[in-house]
């Protein structure tokens, strides 16, 4: 029987963690659910699921619906869409089906990209062969998360485009169920070529993107409003990660000395979350770390892995660590002994921050 193979490419980068990722997550398993109550879809689709960050890593192979079971996704740092879509592509030659003299292959692909960044690599190149290759064969939907995704990039991957802008993660639920729906409408007329319909996407919070009169749309706003910081626990050697949000500290203190630091340009810890080893993997490769300010970034949590109770030592590396106190203590990110002291106002400290 020919299959009709539906593939989600999804961000699992730095910015997608806590609720979002966990909704993501809840979606997919919705999804499922409601595809193997509608029999078209049950005798027809088959999901693969991609997740990128730096790096890019099939975490479902194409799976037929009965058996598919939607998986826990990873996390990392960076958003490597070149990397992503140049995976996306080997993994489709592999397992797509295509027809020949002898036999009819599957049906036209449909593709799911989800992201809420801006990508950290240069995809220019993979988006040229994506679109002189499976971008004639597949139709591709792209679905940017939030205020802070490169829409110019989105559309010159795809003219199928939706932009999401939703602050509440909950509200991923609304995508999920239309792209369930699609999939549904889809697999009842598997002959059909092209993109699935677009009716329905503003009750799921979306709209339509489409090329600006000078053929361009708005370049992505920087989004300052949080710092990520990754650290390393160091008797354990996990990762976790430490959020820091801008503005949290508008809370009306008089006494100037403590106002200044509360100020305006500084960025309030918000939360910090343990991550698993496979946090470094999808990372994929170094390519230039950026820093902020030490300065700027008020709070530090214990390790969520050993519980050591400061959780943002830093080395002269750049690292973030876990340590118990003063000292000499072993970085683990660079491995080297250092002297660690409470840190002074006026210090010149900089620390690796978070590629987002």
């Amino acid at each position: 029987m020919r299959r009709l193979p539906i593939f989600f490419l999804l961000d699992v980068s730095e910015s997608m963690v806590g609720e979002k990722l966990a909704k993501l997550e809840e979606g997919l398993s919705l999804v499922v659910r409601e595809l193997r109550s509608d029999p078209h879809a049950l005798e027809t689709v088959y999901l693969s699921v991609v997740a990128f960050a730096g790096a890019a890593r099939t975490v479902t192979q194409l799976t037929e619906l009965g058996e598919f079971n939607a998986p826990e996704l990873p996390l990392g740092g960076g958003t490597a869409l070149g990397r992503a879509l140049d995976h996306l592509m080997r993994e489709m030659d592999r397992t797509v089906a295509r027809s020949t003299p002898d036999r009819k292959g599957d049906w036209q692909p449909l593709v799911f990209l989800m992201t809420d960044g801006k990508p950290t690599d240069d995809p220019g190149q993979a988006i040229l062969r994506w679109n002189a290759g499976w971008g004639r064969k597949a139709s591709m939907v792209a679905i940017s998360i939030g205020a802070d995704a490169d829409l110019a990039a989105l559309v010159r991957l795809t003219g199928n485009v939706l932009a999401f802008e939703s602050a509440q993660a909950a509200d991923i639920t609304k995508v999920v169920k239309w792209i369930s729906q699609s999939i549904q409408s889809r697999s009842r007329s598997v002959g059909t070529e092209g993109p699935p319909p677009m009716e329905g996407i503003t009750d799921a919070g979306m709209r339509r993107v489409s090329l600006a009169k000078d053929g361009e749309v708005p370049a992505p706003k920087v989004d300052d409003r949080h710092a990520v910081i990754i650290g390393q626990c160091a008797t354990r050697k996990l990762p976790y990660l430490m959020k820091f949000d801008r503005g949290a500290h508008d809370i009306g203190i008089r006494d100037h000395e403590l106002g200044q630091l509360f100020h305006a340009d500084r960025y309030m810890l918000a939360d910090v979350y343990p991550l698993r080893k496979s946090f470094f993997e999808m990372s994929g490769p170094d390519g230039g770390t950026p820093t902020i300010d030490a300065n700027l970034l008020v709070g530090s949590p214990p390790c969520p892995h050993c519980v050591a109770k400061i959780g943002f030592a830093i080395c002269s590396c750049g690292g973030a660590h876990c340590i118990e106190g003063p000292g000499e203590r072993t970085c683990p990110w660079c491995g080297k002994l250092g002297s660690y002291a409470i840190a002074q106002a006026d210090d010149e400290i900089t620390v690796n921050r978070g590629k987002g």
